[in-house]
């Protein structure tokens, strides 16, 4: 019938990064059997809260135009690769430090503290992804030459053009 939709796509991360795992605070049991796997898993959460640390601080460095060329390690845990565009990529950031009152977790609350106040400093260059769908063409246009009766539809179609190319400039205007 003519009509194009104008679609937009974006993806949502949700991550609890829990804190450090101490093993001291973790209720280790001498001889529990399933003991060596929760110190792997300790460990492993350990290596990736140090790799956000590393990838945080260098990407401030970055944001601050102190050290360019330094190589982000986001490879180096599946947390930071999983975070890779919201750390200093094209997305819309929003971090949420969630600190307990109890005395007993001061050292976690300043920890959680400063990797927000680290994040902080980091400068992301967000883009927003938008899709336009009409037609049967792989790059969602119609790739049918128009013929005498379907001047409408072609017509509608570089309306729709038109839209699409106007809000890919709006979003490059705003991301600057």
């Amino acid at each position: 019938n003519g009509d194009g939709d104008m679609e937009f796509f974006g993806k949502l991360h949700m991550v609890d990064l829990a804190g450090s795992e101490c093993a001291k605070s973790a209720g280790n049991e001498k001889g529990a059997p399933n003991e060596v796997a929760r110190e792997r898993e300790r460990m492993n959460i350990n290596r990736s809260l140090l790799t956000l640390g590393r990838v945080i601080s260098i990407l401030k460095e970055r944001s601050e135009n102190k050290n360019t060329n330094a190589r982000i390690p986001y490879r180096d845990s599946k947390l930071t690769r999983i975070l890779q565009e919201s750390l200093g990529g094209r997305c819309k950031t929003v971090i949420v430090a969630t600190l307990s009152p109890s005395i007993t977790a001061i050292e976690e609350s300043i920890s959680t503290l400063n990797y927000a106040q680290s994040a902080n400093g980091i400068m992301n260059k967000p883009v927003s992804s938008s899709l336009i769908s009409f037609g049967v063409g792989e790059n969602g246009f119609s790739n049918e030459r128009p013929t005498e009766g379907s001047s409408v539809e072609s017509w509608q179609e570089m309306e729709m053009r038109l839209q699409y190319m106007q809000a890919q400039v709006e979003e490059a205007q705003a991301a600057l």
